[in-house]
């Protein structure tokens, strides 16, 4: 089914961009783990979305995302993967507004910068973490307490 950031308008989105072919170890695979781990912190939460996205709108269909990921997602209904197959137009604009870059999917040689995005329930952009080194205990504490200024 098609999503929208809007869908969730009344939540808190962290986000971040994967394919899932990528091959080291540190970035997009590293990237999920962390997602799992705010997915676990905050699962009886019903303020926090994790949105995966693929930008490998060739390859990650939603059946694709759906086999590779099912077992890391089982139980965790807060977290969704979602595929950017047929929606190329939404994917740039999307990926623009939040300065996150890839290229070469065409070619099957794939790069791409790497950035995690906070939004707000107003759909705001709140929080950047930009490459893979941001600590996931920093993301928990900073989520926890933006949602707390909201709360106010």
């Amino acid at each position: 089914r098609e999503v929208k950031l809007s869908d969730y308008k009344n939540n808190f989105m962290l986000i971040t961009f994967i394919f899932t072919r990528c091959p080291i170890p540190n970035m997009c695979p590293a990237l999920i783990y962390k997602q799992r781990y705010i997915a676990e912190k905050f699962n009886d939460n019903k303020n926090l979305k994790l949105l995966t996205i693929s930008f490998d709108y060739l390859f990650d269909t939603p059946d694709v995302l759906k086999e590779k990921y099912k077992n890391i997602k089982s139980n965790r209904n807060n977290w969704l993967f979602l595929s950017s197959y047929k929606h190329l137009n939404d994917l740039y604009l999307f990926t623009k507004q939040s300065m996150f870059s890839f290229w070469g999917v065409e070619k099957n040689d794939i790069g791409h910068n790497m950035r995690t995005i906070l939004i707000g329930p107003d759909l705001k952009f709140l929080k950047y973490y930009d490459g893979n080194e941001w600590s996931v205990k920093e993301a928990e504490n900073d989520i926890r307490d933006i949602m707390k200024l909201y709360s106010k």
